[in-house]
């Protein structure tokens, strides 16, 4: 299995991607992807796979996301944990969880299961962007957007 968009994502950012003054844009589809996937494991909750596109469009980490793998996989297995109810302290669940979501030989070192898991956790940050995000043009004014979406209160950025 490989990475997949969840199904919006290019009709969402289509504005950014289209932008000819001149301004920032997303350098790859992957880091649409990845944006989607840190929202929802922030989120952490699992969408459904029918809002997950056939087609893969990267079977590997690009370069830019090199190194980051172990990252994703920590964050997975954390979100895995609470969604499942499992304890710290309960090391053999874990430990099976691992199992279930790791695999060496893989290029993503993630199992087929890990990959499923990984593409659902991009579609429900998909759809916490969509609702909670106005579409811009402006990779910027997203950003910050996000930005807001994903902290405390406290922190939140205002847009002047």
């Amino acid at each position: 299995m490989a990475f997949k968009l969840p199904k919006d994502t290019r009709k969402y950012f289509d504005l950014i991607d289209r932008r000819t003054d001149g301004g920032v844009k997303f350098k790859t589809l992957f880091d649409k992807y990845y944006l989607c996937l840190m929202a929802g494991l922030y989120k952490g909750n699992i969408g459904v796979v029918e809002k997950i596109e056939k087609d893969r469009f990267i079977e590997y980490y690009p370069d830019l996301y090199e190194g980051v793998n172990e990252l994703i996989m920590g964050l997975l297995i954390d979100a895995e944990m609470e969604r499942r109810d499992i304890q710290r302290q309960d090391k053999r669940r874990i430990e099976n969880l691992m199992l279930e979501i790791i695999d060496h030989n893989s290029v993503t070192k993630l199992s087929e299961t890990g990959m499923e898991l990984l593409n659902r956790y991009a579609v429900s940050g998909m759809e916490l962007i969509r609702d909670n995000i106005p579409k811009t043009s402006e990779l910027e004014t997203f950003l910050i957007h996000y930005y807001n979406l994903l902290k405390p209160e406290e922190d939140i950025l205002i847009l002047q």
